[in-house]
């Protein structure tokens, strides 16, 4: 298998995991969106959880896939929208808020925590991927001197 076709297989990959992840989110809180528009600091308090939600799960994703490739180093921004569409989208046509506002807050407010989360995620797993090489590179060379 050539270096392409396997970027193009961790792409897909990561990518469908990502969008059953976005699923799965939406179906364990699908419960608690409503929530977000209750007028006291309750819905304050469950919309910032929702936003530290898709900012954990962006840098992770952001991360591991930094960490294992050399190419495709801005495709996590492409994850990062495909992990919360299914949560935008199944929010809207299900019709979790009673008015637009409330919805166009709350789209704005994950879409911003994840593409930040993919941003930091980005750095981290590049300097990951550099730690583990230069790592690679001093055992090759302890290695090489005990030969």
């Amino acid at each position: 298998m050539n270096q392409s076709s396997q970027q193009a297989a961790r792409a897909f990959a990561f990518s469908g995991a990502t969008l059953l992840i976005g699923v799965m989110v939406f179906f364990f809180t699908q419960g608690i969106i409503p929530l977000i528009e209750l007028p006291d600091i309750a819905g304050s308090v469950i919309l910032l959880g929702f936003i530290l939600v898709f900012l954990n799960l962006s840098f992770g994703l952001a991360r591991r896939f930094c960490s294992r490739t050399f190419e495709l180093e801005y495709f996590p921004y492409i994850l990062g929208l495909v992990l919360i569409v299914p949560t935008l989208v199944l929010a809207g046509v299900t019709e979790r808020f009673t008015g637009l506002s409330a919805y166009m807050i709350f789209m704005f407010s994950i879409t911003l925590a994840s593409l930040t989360g993919v941003f930091f995620g980005i750095r981290s797993g590049r300097h990951k991927r550099d730690k583990l090489i230069k790592e690679a590179m001093e055992t090759t060379e302890t290695e090489e001197n005990a030969v």
